[in-house]
């Protein structure tokens, strides 16, 4: 048997072998869900726009009054020094929590293996039921995912792909690990601002969207409306792209629909011109 290397991680800075690099069972922070967290794809070595996902990690770290141990441009050095000793592929993942209640954040980053999608979640396209639920602070990619973890059960019990999450009104915000755009009368239509987190790749498919002509509205997607939808695809740093063809019991119309499938092709070409750079 071929021996495997011992992953390593990063704590504060320093290179340390994975099992070692942990939080404290006694931090009151892990309690209260007070930290943030990042997710970036890794290939050949290079990052899936670093930059961005700093920067939002910066954000969230303020919204919360975090105060991070380094600059932002110090974490993407440990970010870099991680992935070079790795193979190289995989999703790399920051997490910054509060020390014992106080605001000073202890930041942990390590690699997970970037899972093989299969063929026909992208066609004919993946099925998501819906779970009530509400982010905490959804303008900050915090630790506080219990909404999330629910809508992910509830899906994994029923044998669905992903879950969505519906606020108090009825309106569906977001996915347990992903965003959710719909699109109906050849309108894109995304969550109203300041009701989901937004996503970086959720972003470059509006950016997308914009730019091959497609209009894009910004509006409360009503779960009671679902019958009037005509395509919806859900997006993610390693999914990219993904079209949904049933939400709960409704079969969409058509899965993946022609928008769906423009900004499927946009965005592959949008990543190899210029998603790997930082």
């Amino acid at each position: 048997m071929t021996n495997q290397p011992t992953p390593n991680a990063i704590l504060n800075g320093e290179l340390l072998p994975a099992e070692r690099a942990g939080f404290s069972v006694a931090n009151q922070s892990l309690v209260d869900s007070f930290g943030i967290y990042e997710t970036i794809k890794v290939e050949e070595g290079r990052f899936f726009h670093l930059s961005w996902h700093l920067r939002r990690l910066g954000d969230s770290a303020s919204i919360l009054s975090l105060e991070l141990p380094a600059s932002l441009e110090e974490i993407g050095v440990w970010c870099r020094k991680l992935a070079d000793t790795s193979s190289g592929f995989g999703l790399l993942r920051i997490v910054a929590y509060g020390s014992d209640g106080v605001h000073e954040a202890q930041c942990g980053i390590y690699m997970k293996p970037q899972p093989k999608l299969a063929d026909a979640l992208f066609d004919p396209g993946v099925w998501l039921v819906t779970s009530e639920g509400e982010r905490t602070w959804p303008l900050a990619k915090s630790t506080n995912c219990l909404a999330q973890a629910l809508a992910r059960f509830k899906a994994q019990s029923q044998g669905a792909y992903e879950g969505l999450i519906v606020d108090r009104h009825g309106h569906v915000t977001e996915g347990s690990t992903c965003n959710l755009l719909v699109v109906r009368d050849g309108v894109l239509l995304r969550p109203l601002a300041g009701t989901a987190l937004e996503g970086v790749t959720e972003n470059i498919a509006v950016e997308l969207a914009a730019a091959a002509g497609v209009s894009v509205q910004r509006t409360a997607l009503q779960l009671a409306d679902l019958a009037g939808w005509d395509e919806a695809f859900i997006t993610s740093t390693n999914r990219r792209i993904m079209p949904v063809r049933q939400i709960d019991d409704t079969a969409l119309p058509s899965s993946p629909g022609p928008v769906t499938r423009l900004l499927m092709s946009a965005f592959r070409d949008y990543e190899k011109k210029h998603g790997w750079g930082e």
